[in-house]
């Protein structure tokens, strides 16, 4: 059972971000009411890379530190970096036992978490979800662990500021481009999530001449991915493509891009919020992950779901078959592209 937490005496908090790049992003509204509620609060946010410079200069965090858990010793590893930041509680947005090891071992002594995957005794003050047996969007979780804090969090889509200095490097890697720019994420934490390329390739073609260009965005272990489609793009039928993996775009980078693209058609991937915290308005594409865990109101995107008609005691996940991502058709992205720049672009708000 959850315990009353004396939010007013804490001094420094630890907060051990999601792992993926996506969910640390969805997190925004909740860090950024806590910082509001608490304004005296050191917020020390840990995290993998991806979630690092997703919210890095983001949500009054005092500190952002990459950590890695990782591996037979991960845990010791990571608990040594958390003691040495001495913090009187730790808020724990990740759902692993793993996690849950780090934050005992770093001798926290208030260690806040849900209770599952085995975590219960590790948990000093639990946070139980609400019972119910279909999707619920991640965003209410972290609201749910905040207000263990006294934080009430509003509604709203996550947001995220753009320094100069990213815009700078976003300009310095689209010059050239016509506008609109169009970028196109094909790649995904898992296949299955992957639209196939020759779909990407066919929906860009399709396009033609009411797009400027297209930049194609991914990690260093997508490149494979990338090379592949920018290939199939290099015909005269296609308008001018770019494979960003290729010239220089990093994490570092990433955020700065994708405000600077007038649409992003993507997998369900963590480039996708980063558009929508970013106000760039997207196209995504589902298949076997269920789109309501990710659901995010107000946010100015298109869904496309390879199988719509799910109810709440049918989750995408566990009809990987229904739900094949290869369902969803070229000409549904190529119209919803359309509509999306004809909405957003030829007639901005």
């Amino acid at each position: 059972m959850s315990r009353t937490i004396p939010a007013d005496r804490l001094r420094r908090l630890v907060v051990l971000l999601p792992n993926w790049l996506g969910d640390a992003v969805m997190s925004e509204p909740a860090l950024s009411a806590l910082n509001r509620t608490h304004p005296d609060l050191e917020i020390i946010a840990c995290g993998r890379p991806a979630a690092v410079e997703a919210l890095r200069g983001q949500c009054g965090l005092s500190t952002v530190l990459s950590m890695d858990d990782r591996g037979v010793l991960g845990p010791l590893r990571a608990a040594r970096m958390i003691r040495a930041e001495k913090p009187d509680a730790i808020l724990i947005m990740r759902g692993s036992f793993r996690s849950a090891l780090v934050a005992a071992l770093s001798g926290c002594p208030i260690r806040i978490g849900t209770p599952g995957d085995g975590r219960r005794a590790l948990i000093t003050h639990r946070i139980d979800p609400p019972a119910g047996t279909g999707p619920r969007p991640t965003t209410r979780l972290y609201e749910d662990l905040v207000g263990s804090l006294q934080v009430e969090v509003p509604e709203r889509p996550p947001s995220i500021e753009i320094a100069p200095r990213e815009r700078d490097a976003a300009e310095a890697l689209l010059e050239g481009l016509e506008r609109p720019i169009i970028g196109i994420v094909p790649g995904g934490s898992k296949i299955p999530k992957r639209w196939p390329a020759e779909r990407f390739a066919e929906s860009i073609r399709r396009l033609g001449d009411r797009i400027g260009s297209c930049v194609l965005l991914g990690g260093p272990d997508e490149l494979d991915l990338l090379r592949d489609l920018h290939a199939r793009c290099d015909t005269p039928e296609h308008p001018p493509v770019r494979n960003l993996a290729d010239e220089g775009l990093s994490l570092a980078t990433l955020r700065g891009v994708i405000d600077s693209c007038d649409v992003l058609i993507c997998n369900d991937t963590g480039p996708r919020h980063l558009a929508i915290a970013t106000g760039t308005p997207t196209v995504a594409l589902f298949g076997p992950t269920d789109h309501r865990w990710t659901l995010i109101p107000g946010a100015k995107e298109r869904l496309l779901l390879a199988e719509p008609f799910l109810d709440d005691d049918h989750v995408a996940d566990r009809h990987p078959d229904a739900c094949r991502i290869d369902r969803i058709a070229v000409g549904d992205v190529v119209h919803a592209t359309v509509a999306t720049i004809d909405s957003s672009v030829s007639s901005p708000t």
